[in-house]
């Protein structure tokens, strides 16, 4: 009688166990679901910021997006969509605290999704080397060439190399001088990764040769010589 009872006992204990299990596993996967909902609607409210017509909401929604990415936190394709969208505009912004932060958002952006960002890269490297050709302050200048420098170590060098020669054949553009000497100097860096800042201090005789190619290629399509641009050493 003892036996049958204890056996009773265990059989009710294992299908509480399993009861309990099944809630605390529900529970689990409740709390799961509703933190992702929360993190959803947090990047949406995010971007509704980032993409405000007031300067100050704009601001708030980039330091928002930086708290994300600083996490980890990958957006989706439709959030990717939407931000490479806002990001566009962006490089136009005419609030220069907000185009400063944007600068800053951007590098950690690329860094986390270099990888889903191919076929934004014509538009974000276009637009930065562009700014090179604007009047900008030295702080801003440097965020920019950041955002190159990352840009450059983040994609294959043959696509960023045929999105520059499209670019540069493309007769609607109309790049300053200071945008083509910029083009210039980051096909050089792409080509040549040992190439110091100071990209035309000539370092041998075979440096030499291999910048001569580049420079006929990019300064043939821009009727510029390149060579006037070198500093003389």
């Amino acid at each position: 009688m003892h036996s049958d009872d204890e056996g009773n006992s265990d059989a009710s204990s294992a299908c509480s166990d399993r009861s309990y299990s099944s809630r605390n596993g529900s529970h689990h996967f409740l709390r799961q679901t509703e933190d992702f909902l929360r993190q959803t609607e947090d990047v949406a409210d995010i971007l509704n910021r980032c993409a405000s017509a007031n300067w100050t909401e704009r601001k708030e929604g980039l330091l928002g997006l930086q708290q994300l990415l600083h996490h980890n936190r990958t957006l989706s394709r439709v959030e990717l969509k939407r931000l490479c969208e806002i990001f566009t505009r962006m490089f136009a912004d005419p609030h220069s605290k907000v185009f400063s932060m944007f600068l800053e958002t951007l590098v950690d952006f690329v860094a986390l999704h270099r990888h889903d960002l191919h076929d934004w890269l014509f538009v974000l490297l276009t637009q930065l080397l562009k700014k090179m050709g604007a009047d900008l302050l030295g702080s801003v200048q440097a965020k920019v060439l950041r955002a190159l420098e990352v840009t450059r170590e983040s994609f294959p060098c043959e696509l960023q190399f045929n999105i520059l020669m499209r670019f540069i054949v493309d007769q609607t553009q109309t790049p300053n001088l200071k945008v083509k000497v910029a083009i210039l100097k980051y096909i050089q860096a792409l080509t040549d990764p040992e190439t110091s800042d100071d990209v035309y201090g000539s370092k041998s005789p075979d440096d030499e040769n291999r910048r001569e190619p580049r420079d006929t290629l990019v300064g043939g399509h821009f009727n510029i010589d390149f060579s006037s641009e070198r500093p003389k050493v």
